[in-house]
């Protein structure tokens, strides 16, 4: 069974047939409209595809449960802040960090290049989990996402200086996480 069909079946069994069309119609819609992109940010997020269908399944069954989703003035905005949410917080409870799995790729980047790049990765959606939620959200929609600051604003119900001055904030403080850290020389220990 494809995802789709899994969602889908979501939809339709969660208890939603019981007079409560205008949610599983927004739900359908959500599908239609953002599945695609909806799974293709969990998987940037999460660094793996498996993980992402998993969470994209949670995703819906969260929404289907949820009054928030129902009372939201902009679902779609609603449903990334949740896929955001549920990645970071995999990412928080995993108990190893894996590295990104790979298929063997003929490629003229050397792998030792491509294990640097996924680490940086990891590293960096690491230090992202750390930055307050507004911020976060801010640092996906507009760099991952790559939505502009207008579209992001939407979002998020902010402005767009709004949220320049939070992505600002969240560059500095992932720059400050991720900085080298100053090593001490060593001292010499003279021989005798």
């Amino acid at each position: 069974m494809n995802l789709r069909n899994s969602i889908e079946r979501i939809i339709n069994i969660e208890g939603l047939a019981d007079g409560s069309n205008g949610l599983k119609d927004g739900l359908q819609s959500l599908l239609d409209r953002d599945g695609a992109r909806l799974f293709a940010l969990l998987t940037r997020l999460t660094l793996r595809q498996e993980v992402a269908h998993d969470l994209f399944q949670q995703l819906f069954l969260q929404l289907a449960g949820s009054d928030g989703f129902r009372r939201a003035a902009n679902p779609t905005a609603y449903a990334t802040r949740a896929a955001i949410n549920l990645a970071f917080a995999w990412r928080r409870n995993r108990r190893t960090h894996e590295s990104m799995q790979t298929e063997p790729v003929d490629s003229p980047i050397d792998p030792l290049d491509r294990l640097i790049d996924a680490e940086q990765i990891d590293q960096t959606l690491g230090a992202l989990q750390d930055l307050s939620e507004f911020t976060r959200e801010a640092m996906v929609l507009r760099f991952i996402e790559d939505l502009s600051y207008d579209d992001c604003a939407a979002r998020m119900n902010k402005t767009a200086h709004q949220v320049r001055a939070l992505c600002h904030a969240g560059i500095r403080q992932l720059r400050e996480r991720l900085a080298p850290k100053e090593i001490e020389p060593l001292r010499q220990v003279p021989h005798e």
